[in-house]
């Protein structure tokens, strides 16, 4: 038995603004379902309702301030939830799930390096100091562990271990995993920064990192990234943590081979990721949550053998919901995702015209940037084949996988990406990128695929115009080939196989469980 203690962000149905979440509350369980010992340690983003008080305090630093956090504790499906208690949390985040990260769309709290610094303090106590299992009854996890830390906000954690455990004889057989799940966000801090991190000035070297490219300036205000003329310094917390991390992975073995094949793909960390051998294991879905014989939110069930009646009643009830024309032989084509440019959802916003010259209609469903989100509310006011609904609305999420026909993905970029796996166990053909984890998902026999959809080299910059209609154009070339194969024998063997494919954690999970035996030294 394994002793795994993820530490992130995110964890669903908690705290959840994209695949983070996801992974953080499908792998843990499924881990457990294995035999082991799993806990996840985030924020106190909000008063969960199953989240009882440990009255465990711990002293840690706040930049250079010493503070208290206190410890909260859930148990669901076999895994020990805790949550860090803060008001540098608690009180951030008035709208949960819309303000984790900053006060609005692309903007940073000006903290939020003392946060999450302060997150990963907090969780190396846990497997000491916490009683897990049901209410607690069990004893702590013990120095044996594995940490997973997710994405930069707990990249420092190796950092911390080293320096203030394993030097003074704690936590000696405890390994540290660096889960990468996007590679955009770095952890990009001026250097002044460094002073409230608390480490010691030995760690500067691995945490500087040279770029013309930064993202905005703290100030909670300015949206627009930092590009300089000459390089400039600046601290990294996913370059340190690739640096003092056991074992590097990712969430599929083509966006690894993205990552390091060259500066634009890892984001000018593509020598440290190639240095440190980094992994892909492609994620998982939960079976139990995503299940068309099962799902509460769709108005018809089915299975592989009611499918065609099933998705044929659903899609006319999802024509009905979203105002458009009742016709089981148009497709539908549906989108569900953060409404900013890694996701595409610009180019599905700005194709409106040529795509009203196909025979199809679309629905969109997201939320993210204002300027997308005002766009995509007024698409079907001036194209009656479109639905645009700009809200955080998993019912609805649901409903459009069943009664869509093709779940379309234009992603400039995409780590591994989950609503095609959704999409497949209903029955909806995946139209994809060929980018990241949707290459590894979405072979010829269960979808489509598109042109790269064109983006800019740099993170945050704006996409323009010429780029943006390139991205249309692309994003066309794989509707059409949807389009073409639409009732034919193909198309029905398509959603047969996609319906038949495993896409669960089971696969998954067994391969991260490898390798962590082989972290622990485990025969």
């Amino acid at each position: 038995m394994l002793n795994i203690c993820f530490v992130s962000t995110e964890v669903a149905p908690y705290s959840k603004t994209g695949g983070l979440g996801d992974v953080t509350e499908g792998l843990p369980e499924e881990l457990a379902k294995m035999g082991h010992a799993v806990c996840t340690v985030a924020p106190r983003f909000d008063q969960y309702k199953d989240a009882w008080d440990t009255e465990i305090l711990h002293p840690v630093k706040y930049g250079k301030e010493t503070t208290k956090v206190r410890y909260f504790h859930s148990y669901k499906k076999g895994v020990d939830h805790i949550w860090v208690d803060h008001h540098v949390y608690l009180s951030k985040t008035p709208l949960v799930n819309k303000k984790l990260y900053g006060p609005r769309d692309a903007v940073d709290y000006t903290d939020n390096a003392e946060r999450f610094a302060m997150l990963s303090q907090a969780a190396i106590e846990v497997p000491l100091l916490v009683p897990l299992g049901p209410y607690g009854r069990k004893g702590p996890m013990g120095e044996n562990t594995i940490f997973v830390c997710n994405d930069w906000h707990t990249a420092l954690l190796p950092l911390y271990l080293k320096e203030y455990y394993k030097s003074y004889g704690t936590f000696l057989n405890a390994k540290t995993v660096m889960l990468l799940h996007n590679i955009a966000f770095q952890g990009r801090f001026p250097l002044l920064k460094f002073e409230a991190l608390n480490l010691p000035d030995k760690y500067l070297q691995d945490l500087s990192f040279t770029t013309q490219f930064a993202p905005p300036p703290l100030d909670e205000t300015t949206t627009k990234p930092i590009v300089a003329s000459e390089p400039m310094v600046m601290l990294n917390w996913l370059k340190a943590g690739f640096l003092h991390c056991d074992k590097a992975l990712t969430v599929s073995p083509n966006f690894a081979r993205e990552v390091t094949a060259d500066a634009a793909g890892g984001v000018e960390l593509d020598e440290v990721a190639r240095a440190v051998k980094l992994t892909g294991i492609t994620n998982g879905t939960k079976v139990e949550t995503w299940n068309p014989q099962k799902d509460k939110y769709i108005p018809v069930n089915y299975d592989a053998e009611t499918m065609a009646s099933g998705k044929q009643s659903c899609k006319m009830a999802l024509q009905i919901e979203c105002g458009l024309k009742t016709d089981p032989d148009i497709p539908i084509f549906g989108f569900i995702g953060r409404l900013e440019n890694q996701k595409g959802a610009d180019v599905i916003i700005a194709a409106m015209p040529k795509l009203a010259q196909l025979n199809c209609q679309v629905v969109i469903l997201g939320i993210g940037s204002p300027k997308l989100e005002e766009q995509l509310e007024a698409i079907a006011d001036q194209y009656p084949f479109a639905k645009g609904v700009a809200r955080f609305d998993p019912e609805l999420a649901h409903f459009i996988t069943a009664g869509a026909d093709y779940c379309l993905m234009p992603s400039r970029f995409e780590p591994c990406g989950l609503n095609q796996l959704y999409a497949m166990m209903y029955g909806t053909i995946p139209v994809v990128a060929p980018v990241g984890g949707l290459v590894d998902t979405v072979p010829p026999q269960f979808g489509f695929w598109m042109e790269k959809i064109p983006m800019p080299k740099i993170p945050g910059v704006a996409v323009s115009e010429e780029m943006l209609a390139r991205g249309v154009d692309a994003m066309i070339v794989g509707m059409k080939k949807a389009l073409a194969e639409y009732g034919t024998p193909k198309f029905e063997q398509m959603r047969l196989a996609c319906m038949g494919n495993d896409v669960s954690w089971k696969g998954p999970a067994a391969k991260y469980v490898e390798v962590f035996q082989g972290l622990m030294g485990c025969q």
